[in-house]
């Protein structure tokens, strides 16, 4: 396992591409746990400006313990399109070089070759969740207004759900470059996809009253895995855990978009 990563990130680190669309993710992830605190304060100045005693946005409490955990992985899911990119970067240049064919020639099995995308996914997905608990820790022992061990990790498991709903998500983004094999016009599919297709269909479930159809849109079945929880902050009910069906709905796409991609690769003349 470690070899096929060691393998992956070698021939990856050096692509421009691959290197700057996760560096991105990674700074938007530092600029929602960081940024929040100093933007409320900014709404704070500019309604103080404006005349408007007792209103103060700084009270809402996206850094406390234990909500910071599944507030900070509402947010960071959004930015998945960018690791998105990087894995289709990574699947599409495998074909356009032809350094798929040149790993089989060297004694990598077609098989390996879909294991070692699948563990830099995971990879990848750990590598976000770790960051997120690091920051959630430093922001909310910032500005949590109560801190306590029992607070500060009863929640944590959302960052669980968080890795789980991105590596169902990247391997739905490797079966989109094994399928197309041209970067540009897989990325270009993939925001098709969420924006019109799913968006459009979510939007045809709810009018006309069909709840279900959600179940088989993709993204938006993963995403559901950790739902908003800032209606709350306006006295609204949220469900502030995750289920198990959800859980399986996610472990089920990703292992049905692992399936699809090993197929695809295992059957094609490379």
């Amino acid at each position: 396992m470690m070899r096929l990563l060691r393998i992956e990130i070698q021939k990856l680190w050096p692509n421009r591409a691959f290197r700057w669309l996760s560096i991105l993710y990674m700074v938007a992830m530092v600029i929602i746990a960081m940024g929040v605190m100093p933007f409320l304060r900014y709404l704070k100045s500019r309604i103080e400006d404006f005349d408007m005693d007792g209103i103060d946005p700084t009270i809402i409490p996206f850094y406390e313990f234990p909500d910071i955990w599944q507030n900070l992985t509402a947010v960071a899911i959004w930015f998945k399109l960018l690791l998105g990119f990087s894995l289709i970067y990574s699947i599409t240049n495998e074909f356009s070089y032809r350094t798929i064919r040149q790993n089989v020639i060297d004694g990598m099995s077609k098989a390996e070759f879909v294991w070692s995308k699948v563990i830099l996914a995971a990879f990848l997905s750990l590598a976000s969740a770790a960051t997120l608990f690091v920051l959630g820790l430093i922001t909310g022992l910032m500005y949590s207004s109560e801190i306590s061990i029992g607070l500060m990790f009863e929640d944590v498991y959302f960052l669980v759900a968080f890795a789980l709903q991105l590596f169902a998500f990247l391997l739905f983004t490797l079966f989109v470059g094994t399928l197309i094999k041209k970067a540009i016009i897989a990325m270009g599919v993939l925001v098709f996809w969420i924006l019109a297709i799913e968006n459009g269909l979510y939007i045809y479930g709810q009018v006309q009253n069909l709840p279900w159809i959600e179940y088989f849109l993709p993204v938006k079945s993963i995403n559901a895995l950790i739902h908003n929880p800032f209606p709350k902050y306006i006295l609204m009910e949220i469900q502030d855990f995750v289920t198990f069906p959800e859980l399986a709905l996610v472990l089920g796409w990703g292992s049905l978009f692992f399936w699809a991609t090993n197929r695809l690769v295992v059957n094609r003349d490379l």
